[in-house]
């Protein structure tokens, strides 16, 4: 399963009793005593992904954002007021925060490695909230936010695509509405993010990554950019994922 949650606009957050440890170049990093010692791994993580996306999504963010390290899967499901949260939520980004559990203990689904991806991961949801702004994000559909978080953070790799064909053996993927339809937890149940992975992966390989940063910022126009229909690239996705030629 490939899951983890972003909630772009949090609401009722909780005040944490994280301590301010430590800033690098782009980030001031909040954890407690325990995980001081991952800070400069997640700073150097950080740090060495910020320029490839703040060039490809074409911004420059003026200020420091906080990143924002919980102890347990558990403290942070109390941080973002959702205690009774899956053990895969374990990342979220809100206003200037990147806020996530610890590397160090990561709980059940998550490992240390992939929670370095998510920190990544987040910030490009950072990101594009700085270039599309609250209506932008609004109009964003989900398989596309979730689906370049992941193809910038490293998350489409060949585990993801062997388990999106695997999936395909017993049944037809989720259609690109159902996907942008669906709740966060509904999202995360179809494994929405694997196959949003693929479609972002489909659209750049085929089209080029300057061609997904335009519909990032003018989804409506997908036909326009792409001079095809929603449903003809919808038929590709297919087609690429089956390792079908494209016409």
């Amino acid at each position: 399963m490939f899951v983890l949650l972003t909630i772009p606009r949090l609401i009722g957050q909780n005040i944490d009793s994280l301590n301010f440890v430590k800033e690098s170049q782009h980030f001031n990093f909040y954890s407690t005593k325990g995980d001081i010692k991952v800070l400069d791994s997640l700073a150097i993580t950080l740090e060495n992904n910020y320029s490839k996306i703040m060039n490809h999504i074409g911004i420059q963010i003026d200020k420091k954002n906080n990143v924002r390290v919980y102890p347990n899967v558990k403290a942070f499901h109390v941080a973002i007021n959702q205690p009774d949260a899956p053990d895969w939520v374990v990342g979220t980004c809100h206003g200037d925060d990147l806020m996530m559990v610890s590397p160090l203990n990561p709980g059940t689904v998550h490992t240390y490695e992939s929670l370095m991806q998510v920190i990544v991961h987040e910030f490009v949801h950072m990101a594009i909230y700085y270039a599309v702004g609250e209506k932008g994000i609004a109009a964003l559909p989900k398989w596309l936010s979730e689906g370049y978080a992941l193809y910038e953070s490293g998350q489409i790799n060949d585990h993801t695509r062997k388990y999106v064909e695997s999936s395909l053996l017993k049944k037809a993927p989720p259609t690109w509405t159902e996907l942008d339809a669906a709740s966060d937890m509904e999202f995360g149940k179809m494994n929405g993010y694997a196959f949003s992975g693929t479609i972002v992966e489909f659209l750049i390989v085929t089209y080029g990554i300057d061609k997904l940063v335009l519909l990032i910022k003018k989804p409506e126009n997908i036909e326009i950019i792409y001079g095809l229909s929603k449903n003809a690239l919808e038929q590709q996705w297919i087609q690429y994922l089956e390792h079908e030629k494209i016409e």
